[in-house]
């Protein structure tokens, strides 16, 4: 997942705000993310926020075409606060300085729809002469942030779509902290924890009576599902974990779903799905539900065929007759498991030995290095937490600083490690946006919640899948922040990292995770293979699920918005394994209250694309001279032109969805 950082005009705010003085918002040439603490963000706060609103009035009252760099550099002023303390709301291991930056944000985010509700500015940048392509496709994003933040609006309307924006933003962080912060724990005796590996149980904490108490990190609850084998303990957790972020999640939700639609009539829009997808990839609803109904029909089946053998294997499990036990929701990740070690001989717990996580990082980072021609050198810097790494990233040969050859590109910091109030699923934050107007490199986070000893396949994949957008972001060369790397559109942003975990699949990649750890074990090419063949179970139960989240947020911002709760409640219940009472899934539904409102079809969207682009490899997925390619035509170039022309121009033609459609049914 790519986190928004802060969705403005792109960044955030450093206290220099003349734009005369350039040197004071040039950029050091090897820049590290400021460890704000509670009481700096909150001095800092107001003062940041007023020279951000002091630099915007002394750009309304300029004229000429130089409109584009203003707003590049006012860009980077913004950023450079609000971009480290969003990441701090979601990593400080300090409470109180989660709170100060949360606070601060709720102050920040509305400068955002201040810049796009300028006339002044609007004006200005409608008046420029696109001098190139690139520049063209600036203006026209320019343009369309104006219009959908209400710059040609009439001013009562304006100054409601202001009050939608602020309020919406200020449920969303709210929401967001419920779910990192939620202080639930599941209480359960050694005897429920059967069948979990002794070295998942000597991680867990212990109350006084020896029970296990267990948190709703993914390290703890992802291999209790897949192998407890009390159905009962099962169900506790999986309620625990289905419950996250409270009941008092949901009317935040359901008010955020009312301003959508508020904020789409105010700009004369049907609804919030026409409202904002006609910026997309898709552009209407109706693309988006045609694409969700193919989707249906090439899994509907599959999925009934995989749940009939996990119903099979339940009856072995149990005893019982094939025809008696009912499969609930948190039996499947248990059964899919045992009839993974059943027919492919694979266990994701024993997998770990053969990938240990400090030996995966220097794997994500040796293919990059292969691949893109780029070199990480890791450093002792500053962190918010002792076990968050950071790398320098170059090119590769040469001095550094001699050119491009050796050339600095920019930083990525590693926070890999559940801990108490930390932002709880993987993504990658914009910590710093490159600009090569500013002369202003990159800098990414990579955000996640790991096992410390390994990693199963899953999470593998995972890693690598977020360590494809730090490296969207960080090898990014776009002129621009506002369009530098990860700002592209929503629908197409998840396909560089879907296409990266292809190399957690191949022989060929594993042959290279063998030179960062030679003393690990390496599996066989029947192993691969088995390892690949157990991946592909279960795709169509995976895949109907990601057409229910996707089908339930079109449901919830497509016409007036229903009660999200009940309509989650009726549109699981429909589906073969049916709701569950009790459960609160909405309550931790992250995507809707961020900007894949209206959007979640873009992981699947985005995948046709990205499984397409694997074509250009041709098989060799180490090949350098395509990797470059992939780099300079795909990664380098950001937002600066459309994601259909920038997938065309890498493969040579037209995009097609062949691949897609065989790996969702288990035949690719």
């Amino acid at each position: 997942m790519q986190v928004s950082t802060m969705k403005l005009v792109s960044s955030a705010v450093s206290s220099a705000c003349a734009l005369t003085m350039s040197a004071a918002l040039a950029a050091p040439a090897r820049p590290t993310m400021p460890l704000f603490d509670a009481a700096a963000i909150t001095a800092r706060c107001d003062t940041e926020l007023a020279n951000a609103r002091k630099t915007k009035k002394v750009i309304e009252s300029k004229t000429g075409r130089g409109v584009f760099a203003d707003w590049n550099r006012l860009s980077i002023q913004f950023a450079d606060f609000g971009y480290p303390v969003y990441l701090l709301q979601n990593v400080s291991t300090d409470k109180a300085t989660r709170d100060a930056a949360q606070t601060c944000l709720e102050k920040l985010l509305p400068f955002e729809t201040e810049m796009a509700q300028s006339e002044l500015l609007y004006r200005r940048v409608r008046a420029v002469k696109p001098q190139d392509l690139i520049d063209q496709t600036f203006k026209q994003d320019l343009i369309e942030k104006f219009e959908d933040g209400g710059a040609t609006l009439p001013p009562e309307k304006r100054k409601r779509a202001q009050e939608i924006a602020d309020e919406i933003e200020r449920l969303g962080l709210q929401y967001r902290k419920n779910v990192n912060e939620d202080p639930t724990t599941v209480v359960l005796t050694p005897a429920e924890a059967a069948g979990l590996p002794e070295a998942w149980l000597a991680a867990r904490k212990r109350d006084a009576s020896g029970n296990l108490v267990l948190g709703l990190d993914y390290p703890t609850v992802v291999p209790f599902m897949q192998n407890a084998t009390s159905d009962t303990a099962r169900r506790k957790v999986w309620m625990a974990k289905n419950r996250e972020g409270g009941e008092q999640n949901l009317p935040l939700l359901d008010r955020a779903l009312k301003l959508r639609y508020e904020l789409a009539q105010l700009h004369g829009m049907s609804d919030f799905a026409t409202y904002t997808l006609k910026r997309r990839m898709a552009q209407t609803p109706a693309a988006v539900n045609e694409f969700l109904g193919k989707v249906n029909a090439a899994v509907d089946e599959v999925e009934a065929r995989e749940l009939a053998e996990l119903g099979a294997d339940k009856a072995k499990f149990t005893g019982t007759d094939p025809a008696t036990p009912m499969l609930y929701r948190w039996d499947v990740p248990f059964h899919q498991e045992r009839v993974r070690r059943a027919r492919f001989q694979i266990d994701q717990e024993a997998l770990r030995a053969y990938f240990p996580t400090d030996k995966s990082v220097q794997y994500a980072i040796k293919l990059a290095e292969r691949l893109y021609g780029i070199k990480f050198v890791e450093r002792s810097v500053p962190t918010w937490h002792e076990d968050v790494r950071y790398y320098d990233v170059f090119e590769q040969g040469g001095k550094k600083d001699s050119g491009k050859a050796g050339a600095f590109i920019g930083g990525v910091y590693l926070d890999l490690y559940p801990r108490e109030g930390k932002y709880n699923h993987a993504a990658a934050f914009t910590v710093r946006a490159g600009s090569t107007l500013a002369q202003r490199t990159p800098i990414s986070a990579l955000v996640t919640n790991f096992n410390r000893k390994g990693l199963d396949h899953d999470e593998l994949e995972t890693l690598l899948h977020e360590f494809g957008h730090v490296l969207h972001g960080v090898l990014s060369k776009t002129r621009y922040v506002d369009q530098a790397g990860t700002s592209v559109k929503r629908d197409f942003v998840e396909a560089p990292s879907q296409m990266f975990e292809e190399w957690a699949r191949r022989e060929e990649a594993f042959n290279l995770f063998a030179e960062v750890c030679p003393e690990c074990p390496r599996l066989t090419s029947a192993q691969i293979d088995q390892l690949d063949a157990s991946r592909k179970f279960g795709q169509g139960s995976r895949f109907a699920r990601q057409r229910e989240y996707a089908a339930y947020d079109m449901k919830l911002h497509t016409g007036a918005p229903p009660a999200p709760m009940q309509t989650w409640a009726e549109l699981e219940g429909k589906t073969r394994l049916g709701h569950v009472d009790g459960s609160i899934f909405p309550a931790s539904f992250g995507h809707l209250m961020g900007g894949y409102a209206a959007g979640y079809y873009g992981y699947m969207w985005s995948q046709v694309l990205a499984l397409d682009m694997l074509s250009a490899f041709k098989g060799k997925l180490l090949d350098p001279g395509v990797g470059r390619r992939y780099r300079q035509t795909i990664l380098s170039a950001g937002g600066e032109r459309h994601p259909q022309a920038l997938v065309e121009a890498f493969l040579g033609r037209k995009p097609t969805s062949d691949a897609f459609y065989a790996e969702i049914t288990g035949r690719r």
